[in-house]
């Protein structure tokens, strides 16, 4: 019965992120990010994260609880996730932080290709809490971004192009995927009670 009970939850679980809502966050902060990178404003993909994920909560509640409804998660996966989220969190801070610090010192680095490749790691370091993500929220589609992000950073960084169009590149495939995908949820599940608030 405990079986049966989990698998019923894992379904649950996996079916409660399948909104598209946190992948368009997703695909917004990359495109973000990559846009204060082209201008030059590090500091604004910097607080981009900062800005997009106290919005999420109530984006969420207005948009998708009142056709998906609200749900309570075993407190054993409540403390699994907070773990896995505060792991994505430190990835990509620490990731961020050696970005910009490799970035910053680039002209100090005697090889030109050593340069270029690091014109790419703002994609490929944004890969991997991609991945993570995609084990956080028990969906494959984050992998597909995941590798979206490697292949605009290896091309990106082949091509002689700097961080913020690399990641711009990579943030437009991205956010046509999850427009998709929200979308569709949107689509197929009308709210069901319109005096829902």
């Amino acid at each position: 019965m405990l079986r049966e009970m989990g698998g019923i939850e894992n379904r649950v679980y996996r079916a409660y992120w399948n909104d598209g809502l946190l992948d368009v966050f997703a695909a917004v902060g990359v495109l973000l990010i990559g846009i204060a990178w082209t201008f030059d404003f590090v500091v604004g993909g910097a607080i981009t994260p900062a800005l997009l994920v106290p919005i999420w909560g109530p984006f969420r509640q207005r948009f998708i609880e009142p056709r998906l409804g609200m749900v309570e998660f075993s407190e054993k996966r409540e403390r699994t996730n907070r773990g896995r989220l505060l792991l994505v969190i430190l990835l990509g801070i620490g990731a961020f932080a050696l970005v910009v610090s490799l970035y910053v010192l680039r002209d100090r680095l005697a090889l030109d290709p050593a340069v270029s490749v690091i014109a790419g790691l703002p994609a490929l370091l944004l890969a991997i809490p991609a991945a993570l993500t995609a084990m956080l929220v028990s969906t494959s589609r984050f992998l597909v971004y995941a590798a979206l992000l490697i292949i605009a950073g290896g091309v990106g960084a082949i091509s002689g192009l700097e961080p913020g169009p690399i990641l711009v590149s990579a943030g437009v495939p991205i956010l046509l995927i999850a427009s998709t995908v929200l979308l569709r949820f949107l689509r197929n599940n009308p709210v069901a009670n319109e005096d829902f608030e």
